[in-house]
């Protein structure tokens, strides 16, 4: 049973999983990637909707079945802080996923008059950087992203924008 509000289910090709991962772990860690992390790159040959449902991978809703999954996610972290995830959503009406960062650090705060909000800053900047560098090449390997789903949307709104009739001069 597929759910109304999607097109029918299609997980991502394990080929691309496994290259989505292998770059977010070489910009997130570099070539110091932790054995804790490692566990998360899926083995060779691997069913990715059996990977993806499994007990490694984070799920919203996370009971639904595998139709129904609007968000899958990983956290790998990166070598400043351990709860940056890859994710994969299926944007609304979509029978696929794309890749995305979610830092998970938006909720952090500190008083501007901490002795941690010079601290807190610099890691949403390294964050949000390890992010950009990740979304960037996932972009370059042709992995389908967030920003490429948003570039596609607003380019078939242009194209369906009605054009507006001309005014005739009535002088």
């Amino acid at each position: 049973m597929t759910n109304a509000k999607h097109k029918p289910f299609c997980p991502p090709a394990a080929r691309d999983i496994r290259q989505a991962i292998e770059v977010y772990l070489s910009y997130a860690y570099g070539d110091d990637t932790p054995d804790s992390v490692q566990r998360f790159i899926p083995p060779d040959g691997f069913d990715p909707a059996a990977w993806l449902m499994s007990d490694l991978v984070e799920r919203t809703p996370p009971d639904a079945p595998m139709e129904s999954v609007r968000s899958f996610a990983l956290r790998l972290g990166n070598s400043n802080y351990p709860h940056m995830k890859l994710r994969l959503s299926r944007p609304p009406k979509e029978g696929g996923f794309v890749f995305s960062i979610d830092s998970h650090d938006a909720f952090l705060a500190a008083d501007a008059d901490s002795p941690d909000g010079e601290a807190l800053k610099q890691l949403k900047s390294h964050n949000a950087e390890v992010a950009k560098r990740i979304s960037k090449a996932w972009d370059a390997a042709g992995l389908s992203t967030q920003q490429d789903y948003l570039r596609r949307k607003l380019r078939q709104a242009k194209r369906q924008k009605p054009k507006m009739p001309e005014k005739k001069n009535t002088r």
